[in-house]
């Protein structure tokens, strides 16, 4: 993925740690608690989720840098059809429809966003290569049996194309589980098998990438991932720089049983108000990037829910 810059921009493995899991049902009367711990550049943050039924619990931090922000929790109940945010420093809380509604072309523009255009070429302009492979390590983890996958994802520009070539490896550990991490009413992907995108953001005509898959998709459910990505981008006079990035996911507790209903209710005295702060404090040098940032998620949102 690029952002407007047309630098590389790359999804945690928290995302796929999140979306690429079988989706295999829990007993209605059980909840499940996960842990994650998750390391990029050397800053670490923490998430806990909670899961029963119809609901869901993120609890989480934004930062930027070693600077945290508020304690955020994110609440999904599909029975109310309603996703609930809440500010626990402040005491405040956001409500909004759930599902969420695609934005209509009208609100994208108005966001600076615009509509990607696709290419009308039918020659591919960029490959996407996925390789899996199963080493044959075996370890106990969480009290589980896991197996070691290695993933490669490696993008090769071809004739037309304005991308960068990209390579990301992720050294994994899964096990088999009985545990779907959505509720009822969450997008997501088709269980056990292998699902292709690829996204853009920026004013830049969109890529027609064409996907090679090696090996099968593991399925099972990542407790333990290790990111390293390269990629180059060039500069405004031409020259071309590599960037190495490495990030480190892993689950610390999973635990299943009964949870306190409490956990999906807004607590008593908590103020329903129209907007929460989500972000540490920030000079206004850096509000820019947090700006951008903001657009781009919004983007990939709208896209995701098309």
């Amino acid at each position: 993925m690029r952002d407007a810059g047309g630098h590389a921009v790359h999804f945690s493995p928290l995302w796929f740690l999140l979306a690429a899991v079988p989706l295999l049902q829990v007993p209605e009367n059980t909840g499940t608690k996960l842990s994650i711990r998750h390391v990029l550049a050397g800053n670490s943050s923490e998430q806990t989720i909670y899961l029963q039924g119809d609901r869901k619990r993120m609890e989480f931090r934004n930062s930027l840098g070693r600077t945290k922000g508020p304690r955020l929790v994110a609440i999904t109940r599909c029975d109310l059809g309603q996703m609930f945010e809440l500010n626990l420093d402040a005491g405040e809380y956001v409500s909004a429809p759930y599902p969420p509604k695609p934005l209509t072309k009208e609100e994208i523009e108005a966001r600076g966003l615009g509509w990607l255009e696709m290419s009308k070429s039918r020659k591919p302009t960029l490959r996407i290569e996925s390789t899996t492979v199963d080493t044959g390590e075996r370890k106990e983890l969480l009290g589980h049996i896991a197996r070691h996958v290695i993933s490669t994802r490696k993008q090769t520009p071809l004739e037309g194309s304005s991308s960068e070539p990209q390579e990301t490896v992720t050294d994994g550990w899964y096990i088999d589980l009985d545990l779907d991490p959505h509720v009822p009413c969450e997008p997501r992907l088709s269980g056990g098998k292998r699902v292709h995108s690829y996204l853009m953001a920026g004013n830049q005509p969109a890529e027609k990438p064409e996907f090679v898959d090696i090996g099968v998709a593991e399925t099972g459910f990542a407790v333990q991932l290790v990111a390293i990505s390269k990629s180059t981008y060039t500069l405004p006079d031409g020259t071309k720089k590599q960037t190495d990035s490495k990030s480190d996911t892993l689950v610390t507790q999973l635990e299943q049983g009964p949870l306190d209903p409490g956990l999906f209710e807004i607590p008593l005295g908590f103020k329903h108000v129209q907007h929460i702060e989500r972000n540490p404090r920030v000079p206004a040098s850096t509000s820019q990037t947090m700006d951008w940032w903001e657009r781009f998620k919004a983007r990939v949102a709208s896209l995701l829910n098309r």
